[in-house]
């Protein structure tokens, strides 16, 4: 197989629909974590990357098999990374407008409400995505490169 010659909007569509689909995967797990009362336990929020690789992954796949071509190590690391990124980019938006709907929520992350540091959940929330996200691009550039 040869390596793949993806153009930018193709790989930015893709990069879209596939943040979009891990966003619906992160929404699902924190409604079920809100209906088990698993909220206050923040450590499960490393679930998230569970899909994240099995969806990066898959997208890397599904690429292959569209163009019969491979992606190459560092353009599926990238690819991975920057799903990843945008995947918690929206996650982020939508914890910070959920946060405003549901007092027990914002209950978890504020002592104080109404405080000046409102947005360092968030902002924490996106760069401890992002940072997962390199992990789970080095595993899909991995899975990607054996599949070569």
């Amino acid at each position: 197989m040869k390596a793949t010659e993806r153009s930018l909007l193709d790989m930015k569509q893709n990069i879209l629909v596939f943040a979009l689909a891990n966003l619906g995967v992160y929404l699902l797990i924190f409604f079920i974590m809100r209906a088990l009362g698993l909220l206050h336990i923040s450590g499960l929020r490393m679930v998230n990357y569970i899909p994240l690789t099995f969806l990066c992954c898959y997208q890397v796949k599904h690429m292959a098999l569209k163009t019969k071509e491979y992606l190459p190590f560092l353009q599926a690391f990238l690819l991975a990374i920057i799903t990843g990124t945008a995947s918690f980019v929206f996650f982020a938006v939508f914890i910070f407008i959920y946060s405003k709907l549901d007092p027990y929520f914002a209950s978890l992350y504020f002592s104080d409400p109404n405080g000046s540091l409102r947005l360092t959940p968030f902002i924490v929330l996106f760069f401890e995505g992002s940072a997962g996200s390199i992990i789970v691009g080095l595993i899909v550039a991995m899975y990607s490169d054996k599949n070569a």
